[in-house]
């Protein structure tokens, strides 16, 4: 690694049931890289015990080398102070979500993709959902369909031909959860909840203050600034997720993205091609061959998000950020 040092930011905002066991996950991989690491935690609006467990987090985790930072609330104000704070452009900076969970090796794959391949700007994870192990039998279903898109990778591809975006499929395949042909019409974006850059140079807020999501922007202006090939997931990097078991959680979350995109659209019609080319459908060769119970709960998944995104269209005139007004997380 350059330098054999890494940069890592943290927004948090009122994660206290999760913050810690995302440290130590974070902790056991910086561990074993055997690298210098500098991590920032940004506490952004926080109401609830982030910033003791933060605080705490400093003596167990020493290898971490954290560092307490505050903004104000908002996920990339808190990108944008820690990234102020960085003092070099010469280091990987490793964006995580403070409620997850990193899987063994899932940072170091990223890393190692870095290394080997000078073009790429960014290298990202593949988010799946933890199991939900409650009791309840209506959220243990809800477990089975809301997230069942992050237990099978190759259960969704590009909507559009999106070879072009994928050079790296073939000339370095991957073989863990995906396959050449699957990448080759694979999502072109990254997830926000792991990604690492090459250098902070290539974080870039939105100069509309109504876009507010990072992946939602930032996968296209790198594209759009700095040409195709420029980004890749690996599908062996996994950040472990708390599962969705509410239908209006579910709901809540992705209004957020449906707002995003549509702001995105509005805002950035520069990215038209870019927001076409990151459409998304199921993959239904793939799903009907996985047997009756599987095509099954991606129909119902299929019905639930045709009725999230018909709801959506009636509130396109609501001030999108009013969904996260909200102190305490559930």
């Amino acid at each position: 690694m350059r330098n054999k040092e890494l940069y890592i930011a943290m927004p948090v905002y009122n994660e206290e049931k999760s913050l810690e066991k995302c440290l130590s996950s974070l902790n056991r991989e910086v561990t074993n890289l055997g690298l210098r690491v500098q991590t920032y935690l940004c506490l952004n609006g926080c109401v609830d015990n982030s910033h003791t467990i933060a605080d705490s987090s400093k003596k167990k985790f020493p290898k971490l080398n954290i560092i307490i930072l505050s903004s104000s609330q908002g996920k990339l104000k808190a990108q944008e102070k820690i990234v102020q704070n960085i003092p070099t452009n010469k280091v990987y900076v490793a964006f995580v979500d403070s409620d997850i969970e990193l899987k063994k090796d899932s940072l170091k794959n990223i890393l190692l993709e870095l290394k080997r391949h000078k073009e790429l700007l960014c290298v990202g994870a593949f988010p799946e959902a933890k199991k939900y192990v409650g009791v309840n039998p209506w959220k243990k279903f809800l477990d089975e369909i809301l997230n069942i898109r992050s237990r099978y990778p190759r259960a969704e591809i590009s909507k559009f031909d999106v070879k072009e975006y994928h050079q790296l499929a073939f000339q370095d395949p991957q073989s863990k959860n995906t396959s050449p042909e699957h990448e080759l019409k694979s999502k072109i974006f990254f997830h926000g909840r792991l990604f690492v850059l090459r250098s902070k140079d290539y974080w870039k807020k939105p100069d509309k203050e109504s876009v507010v999501g990072d992946d939602s922007y930032l996968p296209d202006y790198i594209i759009y600034n700095f040409g195709k090939n420029r980004i890749r997931i690996r599908y062996d990097s996994i950040v472990y997720f708390n599962p969705f078991v509410s239908i209006f959680n579910h709901y809540r979350a992705y209004k957020r993205i449906y707002y995003d995109l549509k702001i995105l659209k509005d805002a950035y019609p520069k990215f038209k091609n870019i927001r076409k080319h990151s459409q998304m459908v199921l993959n239904w060769p793939y799903i009907n061959k996985k047997g009756s119970i599987i095509i099954a709960k991606f129909l119902i998944f299929s019905l639930i998000r045709s009725f999230e995104k018909l709801f959506f269209l009636f509130s396109l005139n609501k001030e999108p950020k009013t969904i996260w007004n909200y102190n305490l997380k559930n």
